[in-house]
Parts: C-alpha cells; structure tokens; sequence
C-alpha cells in the first residue's frame, strides 16, 4: 500500500508515520521537517514543504498560511500524479488541509488534531479554521478524532457515506509505566537539582498563554501554606523556540515568586528526548494541567499510565474519556478551585490512591495501547483503498 502523508510534523504525525513505516508500507512525506533527516527507510521519501523558507523571513507564519497553501498546491497536485497513493493521510485541518483542497485530491483520511474543539464551544466562540474545515471536508473520506464529544457533531457536518472514527494519540503502556528509571533519587538530584525528597508537582506542558503556567503559579502560591510536606512545582525549561508572549510568562513567574520567597520552591525540567518521557513522569509524585482549551493530549495518558495522580481543568474534550473517572477534575480558569485540588492531592496519603492509581492505567492498556489504535489506522486504510480511488482532478 502506498501512503501520502501530509502535515507539519510534532507526535501526532509522527507516530502514524512510524506506523505505516514499520508496517511495510510505502511511504511519502511532504512535511514542515523530516523526522528520518539522519536515517530515512528504504520504504520512505520526503518531500519539503514552503513553511521553513517562509520561517527564515518571518517569525510567525501563520498570516502566510494561505499563500503557502497555494505555492504548495501545484507541487503535491504533481506529487500525487507521481506517486499515485492509494491513502492520502493529512493531520490536522491547517493549511496542509488546505493545500490538499487546492490541488482537488480526495477522498482524504483527516486527523483533526485539536482543529474541531470549537465545536465543543457555545455558538458565539467561532473557530478561525470554520470555512477552512468546511472545505476540507467536502474532499474527505474518513474523519479521524481523538476524543469522543467530537464523534456526533463531527458526524452532524458530513453527509452519511463519510466515517468519523475515534483514533487518540495512545502510548506505549510497556514503556510508560511506573518502576520503569532506576535511582530516581539520583535523577532528582542531577536533574531537577533536589536534595531532598518533596512532594514534586510537574507542570508538563509546554510554555505558552495556551497552558496557563501563571494561574498554575498563583494556585501554588496559595496552597504553598497548606501543603502538610515540603512540596516543589517544576515547569518545562523555556526552549529558544518558545517566543516572546512565552519569555513574557517566564519571566512573570520567576518575578513573583522572588517576590513571595518562593524561587527556591520552583525547578525547570529539561527537555527530555521521548524515550526518557516516563522518567519525567515518574520524578513528580503530581501532574498538574490546566490549559485553557485542548485537545486530548497524550500528556495525560502517559502521566496515568505512569500511575500519576493528575490534576486537570474540567474541558469538554475530555468528557466520556477516563479522565473524568480517574484524575482531579478543576474548573477552568479558577486560580482558588486549582488551590484547593493542589492542597487536597497533596496531602492525601499515597496509599490511598494506589488501588485508583492502579486501575486507571488498567484502562490505559486496555484502550489508549498503540498497538490496538495502529490496527484501527491500518484497517481505515484498508477499507478506504479498497472502496475508492485516490483522485486528483
């Protein structure tokens, strides 16, 4: 089977990608970066996108995301004549998606990625991608979503002859798992630079307005008093690409908490390469999320995997998923209710959970494995290829 995949790249493509790669299948990239830059399969070729010329001239692209759509159209119209694929798999329903229209290439396999949350809002909160997913799904085939509250009103914009289907990003339950990094005591030490052993509450997400690390900051502030054990909160170290709106929220922070004596209380997580990721979980004896709007992010399904209490905003997208069973739900944007979980969790004995611990992640490999969604994707493939035929008109 021949496989067109098209995206910007981060996890949620590259997993897939790695998937059909190690499936046996052959493979087409046209992409923002090339994930096998150093050491590309036998079955697999990239293609560049615009997007990095566009990037050395300008800081933000995405005004561009238009034009670059076009420039781009011509070029995978050509592409796909050459390679003739029998699936075209384009994540996420950005200017990619775009382009995909543009060159007129259906039926398409599209995985929202976050894209559709705003139809999880009320009417008035209109999405800035609106009339491009409405383009992008007169050519598509399959809809792939990653949490259930999408499935019916996907369903309610498309006609009867194109699937929705429920694809989350998964983990790898054998490789995401408490007990997994020995000496933990000495990573703390060598990495978050503690000496001690303080309740540990990680903040994993990356730096922008998106993931609230201020409000997470202010709830700690207050809890600090009430915490019955010395407890510390860690943020992902600011990476050079993170932007002046994240250097901004940085340096707040680090501002207030010098302020309230606390810059001793903070530590910064470097960033760890994917396969030292349950490290990362198993070092914090908490998960703390609380963005303002989401996804489902594979940040929780690792941290419960991992046996981690988690702490999370109450979001529509997270509702009918074992979130809603298994982890502390707070109400979005609600500094004090946040206090208030951070206290409570905190000074809970750690056996009381254990059992609760234990079962979610039960339900982490019974139904967010990757090797049980990789088969759900192949299957996809399967049925579209044999049903239809890749067109570009």
């Amino acid at each position: 089977m021949r496989v067109l995949m098209i995206g910007a790249g981060g996890v949620a493509l590259t997993r897939p990608l790695d998937w059909a790669v190690k499936a046996g299948y052959e493979v087409w990239l046209l992409g923002d970066v090339d994930p096998y830059e150093t050491e590309a399969p036998k079955n697999y070729r990239y293609f560049p996108t615009v997007w990095r010329k566009y990037l050395e001239e300008f800081t933000n692209t995405y005004p561009y995301e238009d034009q670059m759509a076009e420039e781009m159209a011509e070029p995978l119209r050509k592409l796909a004549d050459e390679f003739q694929p029998d699936i075209i798999h384009v994540h996420a329903i950005g200017w990619h998606a775009q382009c995909c229209v543009l060159a007129n290439l259906s039926p398409l396999v599209v995985s929202a990625w976050g894209f559709l949350n705003h139809l999880l809002q009320p009417e008035r909160e209109l999405s800035k991608h609106k009339d491009r997913v409405s383009q992008v799904f007169k050519n598509t085939g399959v809809l792939i979503v990653e949490t259930p509250s999408l499935i019916e009103k996907s369903k309610a914009l498309l006609n009867p002859n194109q699937r929705v289907e429920l694809i989350p990003l998964g983990t790898n339950p054998q490789h995401f798992r408490t007990g997994v990094t020995k000496d933990l005591p000495k990573w703390r030490r060598e990495v978050l630079k503690i000496t001690e052993a303080p309740t540990i509450l990680l903040s994993p997400r990356g730096w922008s307005k998106l993931y609230n690390h201020e409000q997470i900051f202010a709830a700690y502030a207050q809890a600090y008093p009430q915490f019955t054990k010395p407890t510390v909160l860690v943020f992902s170290k600011l990476g050079r690409g993170g932007g002046e709106e994240a250097v901004a929220i940085y340096e707040s922070i680090r501002k207030k908490a010098e302020e309230l004596g606390l810059l001793e209380n903070l530590r910064w997580m470097p960033a760890l390469p994917y396969n030292f990721m349950p490290t990362g979980y198993n070092l914090a004896d908490v998960i703390i999320n609380y963005p303002t709007n989401d996804a489902f992010p594979s940040t929780l399904i690792e941290a419960v995997a991992c046996e981690r209490p988690v702490i999370t905003c109450d979001l529509s997208a997270y509702r009918g998923t074992f979130i809603e069973e298994f982890c502390t739900l707070v109400e979005p944007k609600n500094p004090d209710a946040l206090a208030e979980a951070m206290i409570k969790v905190v000074n809970q004995p750690p056996q009381e959970r254990e059992a609760h611990l234990a079962q979610a992640r039960q339900v982490i490999v019974e139904q967010y494995d990757e090797a049980i969604l990789q088969k759900r994707l192949f299957q996809i493939y399967e049925d579209l290829a044999s049903a239809t035929k890749v067109i570009s008109a």
